[in-house]
């Protein structure tokens, strides 16, 4: 009962984490594990569609303030939505419960799982503390040209951000930002309205045209509503609080938060459960 509740709260913290900071919806997948014990298969499905519905809550007032790029959100997202149908339709199941061992180290899918996930929380929050990604500046030139290279890093870089982030049911934001800006030359203003339409369509596209094939008949679709209903409630808060707090301070203890998080888990799956 108490682990339902903290699952439930969890939600609409991933909620006011998203509204605050336009990012950190794969939270809710280790809170779908661990809290609300979930099989790894619907943790990852219900993940997809509450990302998704939580980044269409961010994109309408976005739209409204015309700061997203829309030929941009067809021609990055419809290779991201390739990339993540692909995982939610086939590849996902086609991985099996056990991969390799290591010693007396069994990676399981779910470890597989938890291990992209891991590695995306840890690049994540590099990218808030600063350690990664100050470098990083717009180079147009590639857009401009419309050169082979252009397109070739635009196919290859949207299969691999729909692909590697489909497998934990996370938006992929993180890997979308830095493509945005490196290959597209948008403004930064631009950057996260653009970013969150791509996670909505693509997390639609990979849940209805993959999940609700796979496991629809399975799902339980009054939790999603009443788990969308606090998330959304929680972007609410989040976005009102981004306007009243201190963005920096708050997005460095949210990082630090999120290190600690991803090396729990990897601690935990690996070492800690094994030894159980």
């Amino acid at each position: 009962m108490i682990e339902t509740i903290l699952g439930y709260f969890m939600g609409m913290l991933v909620g006011i984490v998203m509204g605050m900071f336009g990012g950190g919806g794969s939270l809710l997948l280790p809170a779908m594990l661990y809290l609300l014990h979930f099989d790894l298969k619907f943790a990852t499905a219900y993940t997809t569609i509450l990302v998704g519905v939580t980044a269409l809550v961010g994109v309408v007032p976005r739209v409204r303030q015309k700061v997203i790029d829309f030929p941009t959100v067809i021609a990055l997202g419809i290779p991201v939505a390739t990339g993540n149908l692909i995982v939610r339709l086939w590849l996902f199941d086609v991985v099996p419960d056990q991969l390799f061992t290591i010693g007396t180290l069994v990676v399981s899918k779910k470890i597989f799982v938890l291990s992209i996930f891991a590695s995306l929380i840890f690049l994540s929050s590099a990218t808030l503390l600063g350690f990664i990604g100050k470098p990083v500046k717009q180079k147009t030139d590639l857009k401009a040209k419309k050169s082979f290279a252009y397109y070739t890093s635009l196919a290859a870089g949207g299969l691999l951000i729909g692909v590697v982030p489909g497998f934990t049911g996370a938006g992929g934001g993180v890997l979308i930002v830095p493509l945005l800006v490196i290959f597209f030359g948008l403004p930064m203003r631009t950057v996260v309205g653009t970013s969150l339409s791509i996670v909505a369509f693509k997390s639609f596209v990979g849940f209805f045209g993959g999940d609700l094939i796979r496991i629809g008949n399975e799902m339980d679709y009054q939790f999603l509503i009443q788990f969308s209903i606090l998330m959304i409630a929680g972007v609410m808060i989040g976005s009102w609080w981004s306007q009243k707090f201190d963005g920096e301070r708050l997005k460095r203890v949210f990082a630090w938060f999120l290190l600690a998080l991803a090396a729990f888990i990897v601690i935990y799956e690996c070492f800690l459960k094994t030894g159980q």
